[in-house]
């Protein structure tokens, strides 16, 4: 079902669109897969086509759409590099590495603590007190650290 469309309105690189679901009134899921063939190892950087296994499926939290809360359902792709021996999961630029949020909707949740408290964007975005809190001390101190590299240089 891909839908070049959607796929550019979603605005994440090198994904395809191949199924949703609206499970109900206030939330979509949007089904995606990675389009390039290969990844670089974490290891060592080489680059692997060698696909091993896919992981279980698992919700990204993202960006609101259509006045619903979006979630990406994504079966992560696991590889061989053929240089270190070592299998590994594909990294994705749009989200850390064991994340459960694209970088741009915990960007979002970051700019609305710094006008509003956590328990008011815990509720506004049905997001846990824990996560929004970590989020916002995640990326303060990211942010933090990139202001004083900065400034020492």
């Amino acid at each position: 079902m891909s839908d070049p469309i959607l796929e550019q309105l979603l605005g994440l690189p090198h994904l395809t669109i191949s199924g949703y679901e609206l499970p109900d009134a206030k939330t979509v899921i949007l089904d995606i897969q990675p389009t390039l063939k290969v990844a670089l190892c974490p290891d060592c950087g080489h680059p692997s086509a060698d696909l091993h296994d896919y992981d279980d499926p698992r919700l990204i939290r993202d960006l609101s759409i259509w006045g619903r809360q979006c979630f990406l359902r994504l079966r992560g792709r696991r590889f061989d590099c053929v240089r270190c021996g070592h299998p590994f999961t594909e990294r994705l630029e749009w989200i850390d590495f064991g994340s459960s949020s694209t970088r741009r909707y915990e960007s979002y949740v970051f700019e609305l603590c710094r006008k509003n408290t956590p328990q008011y964007v815990s509720q506004l975005e049905d997001l846990g007190y824990d996560a929004v809190e970590g989020i916002f001390l995640r990326l303060g101190k990211k942010q933090l650290q990139g202001n004083s590299s900065v400034a020492s240089a």
